[in-house]
């Protein structure tokens, strides 16, 4: 798993369109002697981080210049003095670019030369004004200088001076870098629906956003990589906004998905970043989102992720094998095992016994240290608790020594549970229930379900007790209601 995760960042690192090879060249004057002689970097944002491109040194008039044969990639970048001190540059067609800048008063940068540059920081300077000018209000509002109404008036008026002065910059810059960035800085206009009913207005307007969260973003624009709020947005979308189930996100990763297909960086960049959503949540049941977006993309034949290394679709083939006949909401393959008299035991056929109305299978092995603190919270905290109530265990030994099996179970008084292995290794609960790693846990409902797997004992515990008590209770008092 760590070799698929590392592999992306790579492979993200080396994308790049070539642009037309007319240079770049953007001058610094520092007005701060501590910083005369000192090195300056231009970093850029791609994907959520930030990465250096360039560096000069500062002569002792604190000035200095970054510059290349080759166009940098429009985006925004950053003047970056030291963790403390530095600005961002919108870097747009035009790249011979004149910025002056006082370390101490940085929300003043003044910038010359391009002039998608140049009002890019304007902009930058207003906003930051309107910042100070709301934080005052705020002050004011707090210190019961001003009322409510004149705090809201006052809220709303900077609001209006803001999307006036972004619309007027859109209008000046049509078809620039700088308008696109700046429309993808505002959300999208969501419909009052006052006209429908409150019970299914929100939900409405909810679903509005849901479809048209990136109307002012065109997705296959490899430049929206490059800011601050794209990718971030993209992350939040998928974590906060969404509904955290593998099928909605999985609707969502593909949408996102496809919109990016038209140029093979962002394609690339969307791909890899909705899979390590799935790969790195820890979401109960995230493994449905990552392997269907790896076999759609990496693994069918022929493969559209054609950038992925071969070694890396081989580790992730190998990781999907392992999760694509349990993930939730499949039913749990069959197992025929045998018990510790040769008898053949069918996990379907004990599923069929009226009192088992949720069925634990699970995996593990004496010499297994997780095993052994597992197994008595099993056994003497959940399954003593909830047994009576419709829950069983159908545990698998997944080793083939007897006397080593016997002995665990005696040790730890399992007896009670539907005690089974498979010594002819016939079953392939191996590969079907990925049990290589223990102790291995799939709660199954009444029909064989899996609905919950890799849990502790305290989700176990929580969910049995919704299920098994909570939930009849409530029915039966519904019931009781109705009469």
């Amino acid at each position: 798993m760590k070799k698929i995760l590392s592999s992306v960042l790579f492979s993200l690192l080396a994308l790049g369109a070539t642009a037309a090879n007319s240079g770049y060249n953007i001058k610094l004057t520092v007005d701060n002697a501590g910083l005369r002689n000192k090195k300056v970097y231009l970093a850029f944002y791609f994907n959520g981080k930030t990465y250096s491109k360039d560096t000069t040194l500062l002569n002792a008039k604190g000035v200095g210049a970054f510059s290349g044969k080759k166009p940098l990639e429009q985006g925004d970048y950053l003047v970056y003095f030291d963790s403390n001190k530095f600005f961002d540059v919108l870097v747009g067609s035009d790249q011979n670019i004149q910025i002056k800048a006082d370390t101490s008063k940085l929300d003043k940068v003044e910038v010359t030369g391009a002039k998608e540059s140049a009002d890019f920081q304007t902009l930058m300077n207003f906003m930051a004004d309107h910042h100070k000018k709301q934080m005052d209000l705020v002050k004011q509002h707090k210190d019961k200088k001003i009322d409510s109404l004149a705090f809201s008036n006052g809220l709303d008026k900077l609001s209006d001076e803001v999307t006036a002065y972004q619309k007027q910059l859109m209008d000046v810059h049509k078809g620039d870098w700088l308008e696109a960035f700046v429309k993808g800085t505002i959300p999208v206009d969501v419909p009052d629906y006052k006209e429908l009913p409150d019970s299914t207005r929100e939900l409405t307007r909810y679903m509005f956003k849901k479809h048209h969260y990136f109307d002012n973003i065109n997705l296959s624009d490899p430049r929206f990589l490059r800011t601050p709020y794209f990718p971030p947005m993209v992350d939040s979308y998928m974590s906060k906004f969404l509904i955290q189930h593998p099928d909605t996100l999985y609707k969502a990763a593909e949408f996102l998905i496809e919109k990016s297909r038209y140029n093979k960086e962002t394609f690339q960049t969307m791909c890899s970043k909705m899979i390590n959503y799935g790969l790195t949540s820890n979401q109960m049941g995230m493994d449905a989102l990552w392997s269907k977006i790896a076999e759609k993309y990496y693994l069918t034949e022929p493969r559209q992720a054609t950038w992925a290394d071969s070694s890396w679709v081989e580790d992730l083939r190998k990781e999907d094998r392992k999760v694509k006949y349990n993930l939730i909401g499949m039913q749990a393959r069959d197992l025929r095992m045998k018990d510790a008299d040769g008898k053949t035991v069918v996990l379907s056929e004990v599923l069929k016994d009226p009192a088992n109305k949720f069925m634990l299978v699970y995996f593990f092995e004496p010499t297994c240290g997780h095993c052994r603190k597992t197994t008595p919270v099993l056994h003497d905290s959940v399954y003593s608790k909830f047994h009576k109530l419709g829950f069983e265990v159908f545990a698998v030994y997944t080793q083939t020594d007897k006397k080593e099996w016997q002995e665990f179970v005696e040790k730890d008084k399992l007896q009670d549970w539907v005690n089974v292995w498979d010594p002819d290794r016939e079953s392939y609960f191996w590969e079907f229930y990925d049990a290589t790693v223990t102790p291995g846990i799939y709660l199954l409902d009444k029909t064989g379900k899996i609905i919950a797997k890799k849990i502790d004992m305290s989700t176990l515990d929580m969910i049995l007790t919704e299920e098994l008590i909570k939930r009849p209770a409530a029915e039966a008092a519904s019931k009781k209601s109705k009469k």
